[in-house]
């Protein structure tokens, strides 16, 4: 008895120390957001509580994962927040310090480290991979860099700029034959096919054949399988764990299997697939056949880096599809937006669709010319950014506000860009997410269906009377510079995604070679769930990887 009396009471003192000390790192963690702006703060909780029912009120509403900029914009919105807040969830995870501020994103964007969370549990099982694009070593995460930068150069891209446009035709056809049936269907189903078609034949050097019936259509459905596991990767129901799995595994040995034997086919021939640009597989043979002449077969650990890399960039490709299909979104709720892009395209490429097919393949550099309609693209990813940006501070970084000096070192900064959506904001404060038509004065930004591209296109014609039409347009100098300068949902610095370089001028095509020849009417049902315009409505953002609107986008094509 005297012995569990002894037990209890040294369990009871550890257990009071181990407390004590907690609360005592508790109360200096809380002291550390004294003064920086957040929303009401538990003590004890922090913000976790109100993070979980922020969660909770999608959720619930939508039966959907919504992405986590969304969730954070409708928590500023709700109390106020500005530009620059905190996110205090420790000691779940490091507090977040979110921000729209251009400066500060520019701050970090530019000394960016990739977070290991997002590695781990996201990009790591979707690719199969620990190694290359989605490695923990940023020397290797570099070299993979570099060995796939001269495909996506702006020369090379130009080079396959022709094939684009065949793709982006074959869209517009599977587009007007769907208007011949009269009925609505999801627009993100031809859109994923078309993405598809672009993404393999430049990874490949082959027309896999995805819009067409070919044996690409295979592969699509493998990565759209796993994409679809991106929300889902964990359960607490371990059957349904097994169940994920599995089927993520038959699916990356499907998707890593055909990346493999390109590889190997690579290498053993002895001219590129293609005369007219250089596919990404074609390019790393090249390599290293200079580095290693002797070689007829690739080395395990350079052949296990390039699967890695490969199979994540073949995921790249619903990103372009998330963002074409926004597009379309906002074009079907501005008619006027879509009116100005036919007058653009008329203009430059003038004459059908076969027309401006020999006028790519004549001059591919032409699509330069579309000023507006590439300032539309800019204005529909700030409205819905097809990711969001983060990285772990470094250590000593520090950033200002209202004059005071904070330390960041531990907190993973958050780059949201939807706020300004939602918030007032003065041009003496620009934003990372700052609307492409700046107001002169505080005003409350436009809702994410009033799409306004104008002041960045500088040869634009502005129609007298046009409701989109801001005379402070007018009033400030623009440039191309700015256009390719202004907010990228890619980032900046050493992180910078080389896929736009391919991902502009291939939805630039994709409005070229439809827009003039469909009209687009959004299909909802009066019962579908809306979650008010500033968060896109019924069109809202489902899912976090590469999020798509809510039932993939459910529209009527006519036929012009």
């Amino acid at each position: 008895m005297f012995l569990l009396a002894e037990i209890l009471i040294a369990v009871g003192s550890i257990s009071i120390l181990l407390l004590a000390n907690f609360l005592r790192k508790l109360a200096a963690h809380r002291r550390r957001f004294k003064d920086l702006p957040k929303p009401p703060h538990s003590f004890l909780f922090g913000h976790i509580l109100l993070f979980i029912r922020a969660n909770k009120k999608f959720s619930k509403e939508t039966h959907s994962k919504i992405p986590l900029n969304v969730v954070v914009a409708d928590i500023q919105k709700n109390y106020q927040l500005p530009d620059l807040f905190v996110f205090d969830l420790w000691p779940l995870v490091d507090p977040w310090l979110m921000t729209g501020d251009r400066k500060v994103a520019n701050q970090f964007l530019n000394d960016y480290r990739r977070h290991p969370m997002v590695l781990d549990a996201a990009l790591q099982p979707l690719s199969g991979g620990k190694r290359g694009l989605v490695s923990h070593d940023s020397a290797e995460w570099h070299d993979a860099r570099s060995v796939i930068r001269t495909v996506f150069s702006v020369n090379n891209v130009q080079r396959y700029i022709p094939s684009m446009a065949r793709y982006s035709k074959q869209f517009c056809d599977s587009l007007l034959k769907r208007a011949a049936e009269g009925s609505s269907f999801p627009m993100i189903e031809p859109v994923e096919n078309w993405g598809a078609d672009l993404t393999f034949c430049f990874l490949l050097g082959e027309d896999t054949g995805v819009q067409m019936g070919g044996r690409g259509v295979e592969t699509n459905l493998q990565v759209q399988a796993l994409i679809s596991q991106a929300d889902h990767l964990f359960s607490v129901n371990l059957w349904k764990n097994y169940q994920q799995k599995r089927k993520r595994d038959q699916c990356l040995v499907s998707v890593r299997n055909l990346i493999e034997t390109a590889l190997k086919d690579a290498l053993k021939r002895e001219q590129p697939m293609t005369d007219d640009f250089l596919c990404l597989t074609d390019s790393l043979a090249m390599k290293y056949k200079e580095e290693f002449p002797d070689r007829t077969e690739w080395d395990e650990d350079t052949l296990i880096q390039h699967l890695d890399t490969l199979a994540t960039l073949f995921l790249a490709a619903d990103v372009s599809s998330m963002v074409l299909t926004y597009i379309f979104c906002h074009i079907a709720q501005d008619p006027e937006v879509a009116t100005q892009l036919r007058e653009e395209h008329d203009a430059v490429f003038p004459g059908d669709g076969n027309a401006t097919l020999r006028a790519l393949s004549e001059n591919p550099s032409k699509i330069k010319e579309l000023h507006y309609t590439t300032a539309v693209i800019k204005e529909s990813m700030r409205l819905r950014p097809p990711g969001t940006a983060g990285t772990k501070a470094p250590n000593g970084q520090t950033t200002t506000h209202n004059g005071t000096e904070f330390n960041l070192d531990g907190f993973y900064v958050h780059l949201n860009p939807l706020p300004h959506s939602l918030l007032p904001i003065a041009l003496t404060r620009p934003a990372y997410g700052e609307p492409l038509l700046s107001p002169s004065k505080p005003l409350l930004c436009p809702i994410p269906r009033d799409i306004r591209p104008f002041s960045l296109a500088p040869t634009a014609q502005h129609r007298v009377g046009n409701p989109l039409f801001s005379p402070y347009s007018l009033q400030i100098s623009l440039t191309p510079h700015r256009l390719a300068d202004s907010w990228r949902p890619f980032q900046r610095g050493q992180h910078s995604c080389m896929g736009e370089n391919m991902m502009m001028p291939g939805l630039i095509l994709a409005l070229l070679l439809t827009v003039r020849d469909i009209d687009i009417t959004l299909a909802y049902e009066e019962d579908d769930v809306d979650l008010g315009p500033e968060l896109g409505g019924k069109a809202y953002m489902a899912g976090n990887f590469a999020a798509k609107p809510a039932r993939g986008l459910p529209v009527v094509v006519t036929a012009r």
